[in-house]
């Protein structure tokens, strides 16, 4: 019997934007089916943002502080040590349609090779058929837009995902409110969608299983939909988002300078912002429910892994902030859905889950080996019911740099770094620069994240105990490159 795997990877995509997370005004009945159908894990994280260094981290299974990718554009060392290059290994020839945010080691490039001097991530890591590429949009769907009779001023990026704005300009209203000039059937995210279709019909009734790769680049921005995502959702009926007034002059330093003046200051403005996201949430839940609808129609739903997760989430307004990194829970809290046709759906699962157990998962659900590097875990067996061995606390990072250098050009950028754990209890972080106190929140008291506790005498010993499990983690994940290789060799 083939075993297939749909792997599914959303750009910027909130854990609690599904209706099944408990939100009553979002529209996500696909993915909802799919966790009635198989797992949700109510409590899954990614390990560091923003899109490249948390790509770099979930194919190949490592954290931040293994792959040292630690921004966007930076080049991934041992890039062949990705779960799809050992399952070509094993024999399948995964597929990739999206993107990977991949940046190469210019060591493994040959002289003259212009991403020497170049830097680009519109590359597909090793194990990987380049069926499709389209992170924004792509010289092949602006040439098909010119075949359904879109003029050549709307077919490049910056037109294409230009909103509609009226002649005489926005008004009282954001860009976003307005709708895109392309129709839903001529989308880009219909257009990966339909190149995703192309994929599973070519191998609809064969003997091989396929693996699949599929990337949307929504909800991240450019903030955009087409009718009638564009007008589905009123911004009366937005929630309200996690934040105080007073956290606009916030007294710890880091926190004080990544709100700055605070995004969506204007109530209006943030509910419109909130209405186009949902709206975009909602145009990839269709477009996944056109790709479950084949699988059906072929045949092939009932032999299909399908895993669905996000790069990490966005801040929508929480705490004055929109986008992702740092480390609130919003930017970092993201969707996992997995369906095991061989298992009985309807599981959820609140321990916590980290986005590096995505790719084990895949390996054990086809019978290959997890390799020895690969630091996630799989998640199986909790898909399967019993979910006795997950995480009880998550670790994620940010590397900071890039923001802080524009800010300090003449500091030590190595210092520009912060490290989390967190568990269902506290959250604790600590920073690499000196200048910067730790953090530390009673989620239970103060889900929001407003109270920092470190400073005060009476959770002295929960700042120390949470920074010495952080150090002893640090200390067992940290890079290590041939020392594994090393030490089988030496006691086989």
């Amino acid at each position: 019997m083939a075993r297939n795997v749909l792997f599914i990877l959303a750009d910027q995509f909130r854990a609690d934007c599904l209706g099944v997370a408990g939100n009553e005004v979002i529209k996500t009945p696909n993915l909802d089916r799919l966790a009635r159908e198989g797992a949700h894990f109510r409590n899954c994280f990614n390990q560091a943002a923003p899109c490249g260094p948390s790509r770099m981290c979930i194919y190949p299974s490592r954290y931040l502080c293994s792959t040292r990718a630690i921004n966007n554009l930076t080049p991934l060392r041992d890039a062949q040590e990705n779960w799809a290059y050992t399952l070509r290994q094993a024999g399948y020839d995964p597929g990739l349609i999206g993107y990977n945010d991949y940046t190469l080691d210019p060591a493994i490039l040959e002289p003259g090779d212009r991403r020497l001097v170049e830097l680009s991530y519109a590359n597909v890591l090793p194990g990987f058929e380049r069926v499709y590429y389209h992170e924004y949009d792509s010289d092949e769907y602006f040439a098909w837009l010119k075949e359904q009779g879109y003029p050549d001023e709307l077919c490049n990026h910056g037109a294409i995902h230009s909103p509609n704005v009226p002649p005489e300009g926005p008004g009282e209203h954001l860009d976003c409110f307005f709708p895109a000039h392309y129709a839903a059937e001529h989308s880009e995210c219909r257009y990966v969608t339909d190149r995703a279709l192309d994929y599973i019909r070519a191998r609809s009734g064969g003997d091989q299983g396929w693996v699949l790769s599929l990337s949307y680049i929504k909800p991240h921005p450019p903030n955009i939909n087409c009718e009638p995502y564009c007008s589905l959702y009123d911004p009366d009926d937005m929630p309200r988002a996690t934040r105080r007034p007073e956290e606009l002059d916030h007294a710890h330093p880091f926190i004080r300078a990544a709100i700055g003046g605070g995004d969506y200051k204007d109530e209006r403005h943030l509910r419109e912002f909130m209405a186009c996201y949902y709206g975009m949430i909602t145009e990839v839940d269709d477009n996944i429910g056109l790709i479950f609808a084949e699988l059906e129609k072929s045949g092939q739903w009932d032999d299909t892994l399908i895993v669905f997760s996000a790069d990490h989430g966005e801040y929508l307004g929480d705490h004055y902030l929109s986008g992702k990194g740092g480390f609130f829970d919003g930017a970092m809290h993201i969707p996992c859905l997995i369906r095991d046709p061989d298992a009985a759906g309807g599981q959820a699962h609140d321990g916590f889950v980290e986005s590096v157990d995505l790719g084990p998962t895949v390996l054990e659900w086809l019978g290959v080996d997890i390799p020895d590097r690969f630091q996630g875990r799989s998640l199986l067996a909790a898909v399967r019911g019993d979910g006795s061995d997950l995480h009880e606390e998550i670790h994620y990072e940010f590397d900071y740099r890039s923001a802080a250098r524009a800010i300090e050009p003449d500091t030590d950028m190595d210092q520009h770094l912060l490290w989390v754990i967190r568990d269902a209890r506290y959250k604790y972080v600590h920073f690499a620069d000196e200048r910067m106190p730790p953090l530390l929140f009673d989620l239970g008291a103060d889900p929001g994240e407003f109270e920092n506790l470190a400073d005060r005498p009476e959770h002295a010993s929960t700042a120390l105990e949470y920074c010495q499990r952080l150090l002893r983690w640090r200390m067992r994940h940290e890079d290590q490159r041939m020392e594994h290789w090393a030490a089988q060799r030496r006691y086989s």
